[in-house]
């Protein structure tokens, strides 16, 4: 088959969940013998250049990259507030530009699907079904307006509830209306499958959770080291709202009982702010961006994933599953991800309880040695990219 993906921001450099999901899926369906292109944006926040691209990649997949400013515009936010329907985050991936390359590519190209990853380029829709008869699928990376309603409950100043509520309404309003635009749906997760067919969804669907490559570095000197760490862009309000929520509430009580711990940390687009703060805690090593999250991770035994907002799948979960590392996370971080509580993974969702469990794993290192084990054999069976490849080719070629 031959396959053009729509992206809303580069493959590469894969450092956030979306980028390595987009990524991992396109290079499986190329090892299993698919033509696989990408029409990317790349914008300033989420940079990339065809040079930067390694070779081993562009012989797999063909990566065609266009630039657009989707810097916030504070006026046009507002013109967008009072006269718009459409997500103001969503609007400012609309541009010209990716118009005519969308254009000049598939009249150039005869695809048998596109493939549009998640809804930031649901704007193009309407173009991409005049130019081209191929089944259109959505992947849908999350429940996009989950993310924003979560954030507008948990959010403390009252303009910004106002606007992130507004936000979550108006992005609901797209995801129920996308059945109408699209020929198939490809969920990350069983829950969000459901989500969909609860709000009438009424056209093909599979899930197909993102795909993971079983790396070749393993956990092997990090599950002797009681360090916590933790790793996610800190500019993305979810795991600021984590990050937060975990030294104000969590580490004082770890730090209690467990004096000689240290708080490890690295994140992506790190404001002064957020860096100043972090400075100022006890016992807590700020890495900033980290080159290889691989080589971070197996340096640690446990990974905390505080997350109190955001929908999806929580691609670091699975990477340090791989990789050997104990998850402590809470029930909204492990949305999509069918592991056990305390066979494979640590859910607790009031802050003693986040902290309970990673003091007794630190005082029980064969409780810590038997779920790393467990939690790598889950990830090993139900994400890896080949197979999870295979079974999305076979659901294509029944929709050609």
């Amino acid at each position: 088959m031959n396959i053009l993906i729509l992206a809303n921001k580069p493959p590469f450099p894969a450092k956030d969940g979306s980028s390595l999901a987009t990524l991992n899926m396109a290079k499986g369906l190329a090892k299993v013998g698919n033509k696989v292109t990408i029409l990317a944006i790349s914008t300033p926040k989420h940079q990339c250049e065809p040079e930067w691209i390694p070779k081993e990649i562009k012989d797999l997949i063909n990566i065609k990259l266009i630039h657009i400013n989707t810097r916030i515009n504070p006026f046009k936010g507002i013109l967008n507030l009072f006269f718009s329907s459409l997500p103001y985050n969503i609007e400012r991936f609309s541009n010209k530009n990716y118009s005519i390359a969308l254009k000049d590519i598939i009249n150039s190209n005869k695809f048998d699907i596109i493939q549009l990853e998640g809804l930031y380029l649901v704007t193009y829709l309407l173009e991409v079904q005049k130019l081209t008869k191929a089944p259109i699928v959505y992947r849908s990376h999350n429940i996009e307006h989950e993310i924003w309603e979560r954030i507008s409950k948990n959010e403390k100043n009252w303009i910004k509830t106002k606007y992130f509520s507004l936000l979550s309404k108006r992005i609901l309003r797209m995801e129920i209306s996308i059945s109408a635009q699209v020929n198939a749906l490809v969920a990350i997760s069983q829950r969000d499958e459901q989500w969909f067919k609860a709000n009438d969804f009424s056209k093909p669907t599979i899930s197909i959770p993102m795909g993971y490559t079983k790396p070749e570095l393993i956990n092997s000197t990090g599950l002797a080291n009681s360090d916590i760490c933790f790793i996610g862009s800190l500019d993305w309000i979810p795991n600021q709202e984590g990050l937060y929520w975990f030294l104000n509430n969590v580490w004082p009580r770890i730090l209690n009982e467990c004096p000689s711990v240290s708080f490890h940390i690295a994140g992506r687009n790190t404001s002064k702010s957020i860096v100043e703060r972090l400075k100022k805690e006890k016992s807590v090593i700020f890495h900033g961006e980290v080159e290889s999250a691989t080589e971070y991770l197996s340096r640690y035994s446990l990974l905390a994933v505080p997350i109190l907002s955001g929908s999806g799948m929580r691609v670091k979960i699975v990477e340090g599953m791989m990789l050997g590392n104990v998850i402590v996370t809470t029930s909204i971080g492990l949305e999509g991800i069918s592991a056990t509580n305390r066979e494979q993974v640590i859910i607790a969702d009031e802050p003693k309880d986040f902290a309970e469990a990673i003091i007794e794993l630190i005082r029980i290192p064969a409780l810590k040695n038997s779920i790393a084990k467990k939690a790598r054999i889950f990830a090993t069976d139900n994400f890896d990219t080949s197979a999870l490849a295979e079974k999305l080719e076979a659901f294509y070629k029944k929709l050609i």
